[in-house]
This record gives structure tokens, sequence and C-alpha cells, in this order.
């Protein structure tokens, strides 16, 4: 099983995760990804191919802000300036060099892990491609267009490498992988536009539960005085106000928060009392011991929330995170704002309201029972395409 990926840890842990139920099935697990999950990907017993250095990644991350913006340019101009091209390349030459004919399957994330799909092809070696939120689905159409309308170029000089003829119809290529799997929930699914009809949906990933740091005292400290996690996720791709209006709410509602952020630099550099940062936490371990969730929006934050009981508030700008806030708004498990409304006035009483959210936990706790780790089903799903 040789797996690609690319993005934060939300996009990558759960591919983590994936791989070392594999592993446990007998199977020799690989994951080209960014250089700083090499840890934690030997640690579940994977082999490791870095797609770029810890700078690399660290650069690649810095310019992901430039996706937030609009117009079929910025897509190319990422690219270029983030050598993606020549990833896609090296990539497939990577698993070219790993095939073994008639036992490897590819796995990749859906959208980017573009070169599974084309060695896939030249190999006729059977590919799963998994999205781990729906407007990975939803866009598809976008993606096509981009593809064929900025991108065609230099992916046509890939596939050249690999002895392929230039793809004529885009939208087929882009559905062409053996398997398709969505890793969330059916009822996440039902809330809002659902998956198309080839996709297996298999639950909620949880790939948090590789960390295995302990809590900070500091941290403990705050979860015992009543606090909120306040957490823009891992990367740089969240709007600059998103942490200044986040940590005003807290104070301005008199909460203790910890501000859960990778980046010291997102984050305001005098915090209120009784607001700490922390680089990182594991939330599979904080998360319920939280009165509040206070976040960008993230469908892995969102799901964890649920299953731990915990009532969310989403400050939500750009790719899934609205469509995610309103799909949890139509269950009642949580509310969300826009950016445009990122005001004290807007953010404060809904925060309010979810520290004292009566009944939430009893009403969370249907959907929280169905949001169980649904990587073993997405596994069974891999496994099977060596059959096919």
């Amino acid at each position: 099983m040789i797996m690609v990926t690319h993005g934060t840890h939300g996009d990558v842990l759960p591919f983590v995760s994936l791989g070392r139920i594999l592993r446990g099935r007998g199977h020799r697990v690989e994951i080209l990804t960014h250089a700083p999950f090499e840890a934690v990907a030997r640690r579940e017993g994977l082999e490791f191919t870095p797609i770029d250095t810890e700078r690399d990644y660290e650069r690649y991350l810095a310019d992901t802000p430039l996706l937030l913006g609009a117009g079929l340019e910025r897509w190319r101009r990422f690219y270029d300036a983030s050598g993606l091209f020549d990833q896609i390349r090296f990539e497939c030459e990577v698993l070219k060099a790993r095939h073994v004919p008639g036992e490897t399957v590819f796995v990749g994330r859906h959208t980017t892990a573009i070169s599974t799909l084309f060695a896939g092809e030249a190999l006729e070696v059977p590919t799963a491609w998994i999205a781990v939120t729906p407007l990975q689905y939803m866009s598809e159409r976008a993606a096509v267009h981009m593809y064929r309308q900025s991108m065609s170029d230099r992916l046509d000089a890939v596939r050249a490498m690999l002895g392929l003829a230039p793809v004529d119809d885009w939208a087929a290529w882009f559905t062409s992988a053996r398997l398709h799997l969505g890793l969330w929930p059916e009822w996440f699914d039902r809330a809002g536009v659902p998956a198309p009809s080839r996709v297996r949906l298999t639950g909620a990933p949880y790939g948090d539960d590789t960390f295995v740091e302990p809590v900070p005292p500091e941290a403990g400290r705050l979860l015992d005085r009543g606090a909120v996690i306040v957490t823009g996720g891992t990367g740089r791709m969240i709007h600059e106000r998103f942490y200044p209006a986040a940590v005003a709410a807290c104070a301005a509602a008199r909460v203790p928060a910890l501000v859960v952020a990778r980046h010291r630099d997102l984050v305001p550099e005098r915090l209120p009392d009784g607001v700490s940062w922390f680089a990182h936490l594991p939330f599979h371990q904080v998360m319920a011991r939280a009165r509040a969730v206070l976040h960008h929006g993230g469908i892995g934050t969102a799901v964890r929330a649920v299953a731990a009981g915990v009532p969310q508030v989403l400050l939500a700008h750009g790719f899934d995170r609205s469509d995610n806030g309103m799909r949890l708004a139509r269950l009642g498990l949580g509310s969300w704002l826009p950016e445009r409304r990122w005001t004290p006035g807007e953010i404060v009483p809904l925060l309010r309201e979810a520290l004292v959210a009566d009944g939430y936990r009893a009403r969370a706790a249907t959907y929280a029972q169905a949001a169980q780790p649904g990587l073993r089903p997405a596994a069974e799903a891999v496994e099977a395409l060596l059959n096919s």
C-alpha cells in the first residue's frame, strides 16, 4: 500500500492512522508526504518518503494564504511558486519504483494526489482517492476546470514522462480512481450537499490520536477552571483576523482559553489574563474537558467536538469551513459566523450561549455514537482493491 497526501495535520494524520491499520492487517505500507511527519509515520511502523524538506514545508504553508483569494491564476501561481509540478513528477517516479505487479495499491488524497492517478493509469494499478471533507466532492467541477484551463500543460508533461497521452477528458480522468472514499459520518453528509453515489462514506478519521504528548500542566489548570479551546488548525491558511477576534471574544466573555496554534506569530503577541498559547495539544485527551470550542471550521475539529459532546462556535472563512458550519447549525450542533461578522457584538453572545448550552451533550449523543472512528472500514475497502 503506497499512500500520497498533502496539507496540514488534518490532511496527513488520517492517512498515517489508516496506514497503521493496514500494516496491522499484514500489509507493507509506505507514505509519501511532507518531511515533518516522518517521526509520527515511522512510530506507527510505516515506511516514509519525504516529498520536501522541513524548510520547504514551512515555505509551502506560508504560501497557502494566497489560495484564499479568487481566480484561477492564484492556483497556477501557487503551484509554480511551491514547485508542486516537480513534486508531482517526483511522486510519480517513486510510485513507479515501488510498484510490485499484482501486489500494489495506490492511495491518494482527493484533488491533490494527482500522481496516484497518473501512475496508477500508467502501471494499471488499482487506485483509491480519499476525501477528508465534503467540499472536495462539491468542488470537483471547479477543480476539473482549473486543471484543464490553467495546469494542463505542466500536467501533460508529467504524463509524457510516464508514457501517457495528454488528458482529453479531464472530467472523466478526475473520477477515474477505482475506489472513492469519504472520511466523515453519514449524518454529516446528509446535513448538506451529499457526496456523489460513487463515494463510500466510512466515518470520522480521527488522526489526532497519533500524537502522544502529555497534557501540559498549565493546560490542565485552565481546563479545570472551565476554559474553552481556541484553534485555527495547524497551518497558515487562516484569515489574519481569526485569532485576534477569537481572543478578544474570550476576554470579553471573561472565560479562560487555551489558544492552540502551531505558529505563534498568528496569535496576538499579548494575551489577556487567563489565556495561554500552546503549539500543540492532544485533542483526543483534552477536547472533552473544554467547556466549548471556538474554531475555524475544520472538519476534524468539528467532528471531534461533536464526539466529545462539546458545544462549538465556528469563525469560518475559506474552503469547506462555512459549509461545515452550516451543516452543524442545521443539526443544532454548533453556530457559525462568516468573516464579515467577526465582531465582539456577534461572537460573544454565541460563545456565552455555547458555555451554557443546556442539553447539548444529550443532543449530541446520538451523533457522537455515529461519529466513531471510520478508518477500519476504509482500510477494508482499500484492501479489497488487491482482489480486484
